[in-house]
C-alpha cells in the first residue's frame, strides 16, 4: 500500500515502463517449483513472469509498456574483459527452453519487445529512458527489474521497480530512496561497483576493498575519478582520510577499477535502436489470441487478471443463485424441491472446527438456481426428520469433502446411504499431480474465479451462510465436469466403487478412533528425555567440545572441520557440506559420532512428533486418539494420515516399537494387526507376468532368498544373509528406480559386484525388465500410467528438458502403477471388509471396527472373545478381494497393543 500511495504520488501525466525480461525470468524460474502442462510442456517461468507482467500493468497503470530481453552471444564488454560473468554457474536448459514462450506472452499482450546484439539488456533499457526523457519531460519511466545494477539509471524522471525476493515484493526506488538504502547518489552505483567488484559479474574491482572501504571513499572522496585524481596529490583529503594499506590498494588496482567501472557502466546511447514511444503504447488485447494462448499454457488462473475487456470477460458472472433461509414455515416447499431433484449440492456448517467436538447447526442446499440454508434449531422435529430421510435414499449428494459432512451425520445417529460424488476426490483421481484440491484453489483453476473468504477452505466454524451458499452454488458445474472427464479417463468405475464406497468406511474409522496409554507416554517421555541428555554427552566427548547438535551449521564445522570427516560424494550446499540424514549416512563408516549423531536425531524427532505430542491430542470426550485418513493427497493412490500421521513411526527400530506399544485396545477387546505380505513385489510379478518371479510365489518360498539364489547360482540352502539382503534391496530397489550406485551404498558391497547383481536380476527375471521399458515407452507416448484398476497419473516430468526432473518422472511411471495397484487393492479390502463388519453388527451387538490403515497393515478392534474369529474373517477377506498372478498372503495377528501383536 506504501509502494501503491508513492505511485499516485510520482503519477505524471503518462508513465513509460520498460520491464528487464530476463531478470524476471530467471527470478520466477526459481520462485515457481516445477509446473508443466498436460502434455509436459514446462511452464514454471512462464507462469511466474506472466504473473509478475500481469501484476505490473496493474499496480504501475502505464500509458506505454516495453520489455527487453538480452540476446545470444557475448557483448562489448566480453571484449573489454574475457572473464566478464565466467563465474557464473549456467542456468537449467529448462529456464532456457521456456524463454521463447515468455516472448509469445509479451507479443500476446501486444507489448514490444526490443533487442540488440551486442549489448545487454540493460544498456538498451538504459538508452530507452534516456532518449525519451530528453524528448519528453513530462514522460515518467518506471524500471521493472530484479537487478539493482540499473538503480544507477534513477534520476528525476527515472525511478527503478525492484523485485526484491519471491515474486511480489517490489520496492520503488526514487532518488531518495537510493541514496537512504546505499548512502550515495544513484550514479555512484558505478563507482561503488568498480571498487568493491561484483561477484555475480565477474567485476573484479579493487582487489582487498570491500563493501565497507567502498562505501567510505564514496563518502569521504566521491567518485572512482575524483579518488585517483587525489592519490597523485601528496596534500589529497584521501591521504589523510585512509591507511597506507588501503591507499597502496587503490594504487595497485588502478587498471581494475578504471576496467571495472567501464564494466558497470549501463550504456545510455546504443546505436541502431530503432523505436518510437507510440509502438509502446498500451492497446486493447486481442482476445481470441491471448485466451488462446493461456489456455495452452492451462494459465487459468490468470486469466481473470488480464487487462480491459479480455479480463472482464474471463470474471463474467456465473449463473445467480437465490439465497433462501428455510425455517418451519417454507421448510415444506423446499424439501419437495430437495426431494423432486436426482442430484442434490450440500455442505455442512458446524460449531466449531474440529467435527468430533462440534454439533451440527445446518446445511446449505443449492437446488437448480436456489440456495437454501437450514439451520436445524429453526426447524422442528418432524422437519429434521424429513430433511435427513433424504440421507437414506437415492438421491445423489454432491459436495467437497463429504467425509466431514458423514462423520457430523454417524456422530448424530444419521444413517447415510445415498450415492456420493466429491469434487475434492474427482479432482484428485482426474489429477492426482495436482496438490491442491480445495475448493479454493479447484474454483480458481477451472473457473478463474477467487471466493471470497479464506476460511471457506476449513471446517466452517463461524462461516457466513451466504459464503458458503457461493461454494456450494459451483458444486453442480463441477460435478458435470468431472464427471464427463472421469467418463472420457474410464476412470468413472474406480471412482464409484473405491473412492466414494470408501468415504463411509473412513469417516467410521476415524470416528472410531483409537486408545493410547497416557501413562506409559509418560514414561517413555522421561525415558527419551534420560537417553537424549547420554547421547548429547557422548557426542559431545567424541567432538571434543559441548555445541547444539540440532545446529546443522554448529554441526557442519565439528564434523567437516574439527574432525576432519572424508567429503567425497558429500553434497554441497551453498553454506558448505551438507549434514543431511542421506549425506552422514554415508559417513557412517568414517567416525563413531555419526551413529550416534542419527541416533540422536531419530529420537529427538519421535519426541517432538509423538511421544510428547499424542497426549495432547486426546479427544477429551471419547478419551481416544481420532487420526484423519486423506484420500487426496498420496499421487499413487496410497491414503495418507495426519493428526498424527502414523505412517511415519519407525518399524524397524527399538524407539518406534516402543511408540506402537503405546497404541492400546480398549478394556474388554484386543486389536488386530493384519498386514499384506510383500504385496508390492506380488502386483510386479502380476504386472509383469514373470514366470520366474511367479514360479517362487507359487511355490512359497521367500522372496528374496529365491532372489539371492538364483542371481548368485547357488542353492537356497547356501544363500547368506549377505546375499539375501543385497537382493531384498533389488528387489524393492527396481521399483524406485535404484542403479549401481545406489545399491553400492545400500548393501555395503563394491559397485562392480553391485552392476553384476543388477544384471543378474533382470536375466533372472527378463520379464520385469520388459515390464518396464514396455511400461516408460507407454508412458512417454501417452503421458501417464494406470494402475492394474485404471487409476491413471499424468507425469508431464517425462518430457522436461531437466534431466533431473525428466529421470525423476521415469522412476514415477514404473512405481506408481505397482504402488498405485496395491493401494487399490487395500482400498478394496477395506471397503469389503466394512461390509461385512457391518452386517454382523446387525445381527449381534458386539461391534468390531476398522480403527487404523498404516502401510499395507489394517488394525482393528474387537471383543476379547472374538480376536481369533475375527483374525480369520479379516485374513480371508483380504486375500480374496482381488486374483493377482500369484497367491496374496496376509499375515494376522492380536493383542492389547499394536506394538505386542501374537
Amino acid at each position: 500500500m506504501i509502494v501503491e500511495r508513492k505511485l499516485k504520488k510520482l503519477m505524471k501525466n503518462e508513465r513509460f515502463v520498460i520491464v528487464d525480461g530476463n531478470a524476471l525470468v530467471h527470478r520466477a524460474y526459481h520462485a515457481i517449483p516445477p509446473l508443466s502442462t498436460k502434455e509436459g510442456l514446462s511452464v514454471n517461468a512462464v507462469y511466474g513472469f506472466t504473473s509478475i507482467l500481469l501484476k505490473i500493468l496493474q499496480d504501475l497503470n502505464p500509458s506505454h509498456i516495453a520489455v527487453s530481453f538480452d540476446v545470444a552471444g557475448g557483448t562489448f564488454r566480453d571484449d573489454i574483459y574475457e572473464d566478464y560473468k565466467a563465474t557464473r554457474v549456467k542456468a537449467d536448459d529448462d529456464l532456457y527452453n521456456q524463454i521463447p514462450y515468455c516472448y509469445e506472452v509479451v507479443e500476446a499482450l501486444d507489448i514490444p519487445i526490443f533487442t540488440k546484439e551486442g549489448y545487454e539488456a540493460d544498456d538498451v533499457i538504459g538508452t530507452l529512458v534516456t532518449e525519451f526523457e530528453t524528448r519528453n519531460a513530462k514522460l515518467e519511466s518506471v524500471i521493472v527489474t530484479g537487478d539493482k545494477d540499473l538503480l544507477q539509471l534513477v534520476d528525476d524522471q527515472t525511478k527503478v521497480y525492484l523485485l526484491k525476493k519471491g515474486m511480489s515484493d517490489f520496492q520503488l526506488y526514487d532518488e531518495k530512496a537510493v541514496q537512504e538504502k546505499f548512502g550515495f547518489l544513484p550514479k555512484m552505483m558505478i563507482d561503488y561497483k568498480a571498487l568493491m567488484g561484483d561477484s555475480s559479474d565477474n567485476i573484479p574491482g579493487v582487489k582487498g576493498v570491500g563493501q565497507k572501504t567502498a562505501m567510505e571513499l564514496l563518502e569521504k572522496i566521491g567518485s572512482v575519478e575524483e579518488i585517483y585524481q587525489q592519490l597523485k596529490d601528496p596534500k589529497s583529503k584521501i591521504k589523510n582520510a585512509f591507511k597506507p594499506a588501503v591507499l597502496t590498494k587503490l594504487e595497485n588496482g588502478e587498471g581494475d577499477a578504471r576496467m571495472s567501472y567501464t564494466l558497470a557502466t549501463i550504456i545510455t546511447d546504443v546505436p541502431g535502436l530503432k523505436f518510437k514511444l507510440e509502438d509502446a503504447k498500451i492497446r486493447e488485447l486481442d482476445k481470441d489470441k491471448i485466451l488462446t494462448l493461456f489456455q495452452r499454457f492451462e494459465f487459468v488462473s490468470l486469466m481473470k487478471r488480464l487487462p480491459g475487456e479480455v479480463g472482464e470477460t474471463v470474471k463474467k458472472e456465473k449463473k445467480k443463485h437465490t439465497f433462501v433461509t428455510v425455517d418451519e414455515k417454507n421448510f415444506d416447499s423446499v424439501w419437495k424441491k430437495i426431494l423432486a431433484k436426482k442430484y442434490i449440492c450440500v455442505k455442512e456448517i458446524l460449531t466449531s472446527e474440529n467435527v468430533m467436538n462440534a454439533e451440527l447447526s445446518g446445511l446449505v442446499f443449492c437446488v437448480a438456481e436456489e440456495i437454501f440454508y437450514i439451520e436445524l434449531k429453526h426447524i422442528n422435529e418432524t422437519q429434521q426428520k424429513k430433511l435427513f430421510d433424504v440421507f437414506a435414499g437415492d438421491t445423489l449428494i454432491i459436495g467437497h469433502d463429504l467425509k466431514q459432512l458423514l462423520k457430523a451425520f454417524f456422530l448424530k445417529g444419521i444413517s447415510v446411504s445415498v450415492p456420493l460424488f466429491d469434487v475434492m476426490i474427482a479432482s484428485y483421481l482426474i489429477n492426482s499431480s495436482v496438490r491442491a484440491h480445495d475448493m479454493k484453489s479447484i474454483v480458481l483453476k477451472t473457473f478463474g474465479k477467487e471466493l471470497k473468504d479464506p476460511s471457506l477452505q476449513k471446517s466452517l466454524f463461524g462461516t457466513d451462510p451466504k459464503a458458503m451458499g457461493e461454494e456450494v452454488g459451483y458444486y453442480e458445474d463441477l460435478y458435470h465436469e468431472y464427471e464427463k472427464k472421469l467418463e472420457q479417463d474410464s476412470n468413472l468405475g474406480l471412482f464409484n466403487s473405491v473412492e466414494m464406497a470408501l468415504i463411509p468406511v473412513l469417516a467410521r474409522m476415524e470416528i472410531s478412533g483409537i486408545c493410547v496409554d497416557k501413562k506409559r507416554l509418560e514414561q517413555l517421555s522421561k525415558e527419551s528425555k534420560k537417553s537424549l541428555e547420554k547421547l548429547t554427552k557422548k557426542i559431545h566427548e567424541l567432538a571434543d567440545e559441548e555445541f547444539n547438535i540440532a545446529s546443522s551449521m554448529q554441526l557442519r564445522d565439528i564434523l567437516y572441520e574439527k574432525l576432519g570427516l572424508p567429503t567425497e560424494g558429500v553434497k554441497k550446499g551453498k553454506t558448505g557440506y551438507s549434514t543431511a540424514a542421506a549425506e552422514l549416512e554415508k559417513l557412517r563408516d568414517a567416525h563413531p559420532i555419526i551413529p550416534l549423531i542419527e541416533e540422536f536425531r531419530e529420537l529427538e524427532k519421535l519426541r517432538n512428533t509423538y511421544i510428547d505430542v499424542l497426549p495432547t491430542l486426546i479427544n477429551t470426550k471419547t478419551g481416544r486418539i481420532h487420526t484423519s485418513f486423506n484420500q487426496a493427497v498420496a499421487t499413487t493412490g496410497r491414503l495418507s494420515g495426519s493428526d498424527p500421521n502414523l505412517q511415519n513411526i519407525p518399524i524397524r527400530t527399538q524407539a518406534g516399537r516402543e511408540i506402537r506399544k503405546c497404541f492400546i485396545s480398549e478394556k474388554g477387546k484386543v486389536l488386530v494387526a493384519a498386514d499384506y505380505s510383500q504385496i508390492e513385489l506380488r502386483v510386479v510379478a502380476s504386472l509383469a507376468k514373470d514366470e520366474k518371479m511367479i514360479e517362487i510365489f507359487k511355490k512359497g518360498e521367500d522372496i528374496h532368498s529365491a532372489t539371492a539364489a538364483a542371481i548368485n547360482g547357488v542353492s537356497l540352502d547356501e544363500v547368506t544373509k549377505d546375499m539375501r539382503r543385497a537382493a531384498k534391496e533389488v528387489n524393492f530397489g527396481v521399483l524406485y528406480g535404484m542403479g549401481a550406485h545406489g545399491l553400492s551404498w545400500r548393501a555395503g558391497i563394491p559397485h562392480w559386484q553391485a552392476q553384476e547383481f543388477i544384471e543378474g536380476y533382470f536375466k533372472t527375471f527378463s520379464g520385469v525388465k520388459k515390464y518396464m521399458d514396455a511400461t516408460l515407452a507407454l508412458a512417454k507416448k501417452d503421458g501417464y500410467v494406470e494402475t492394474l484398476f485404471g487409476r491413471r497419473r499424468y507425469i508431464p516430468e517425462l518430457h522436461s528438458s531437466n534431466f533431473q526432473i525428466r529421470n525423476s518422472g521415469e522412476r514415477m511411471a514404473i512405481n506408481m502403477p505397482v504402488q498405485g495397484t496395491a493401494a487399490d487393492i487395500m482400498k478394496m479390502a477395506m471397503i469389503e471388509l466394512h461390509k461385512k463388519l457391518e452386517s454382523r453388527k446387525s445381527k449381534d451387538k458386539n461391534e468390531t471396527n476398522i480403527l487404523l490403515q498404516v502401510h499395507d497393515e489394517l488394525v482393528l478392534e474387537t471383543p476379547v472373545g472374538e480376536g481369533k474369529e475375527i483374525a480369520k474373517l479379516v485374513q480371508k477377506t483380504m486375500e480374496e478381494v482381488v486374483k493377482l498372478e500369484v497367491p496374496v498372503e496376509v499375515h494376522v495377528e492380536t493383542g492389547t497393543s499394536w506394538g505386542e501383536m501374537k
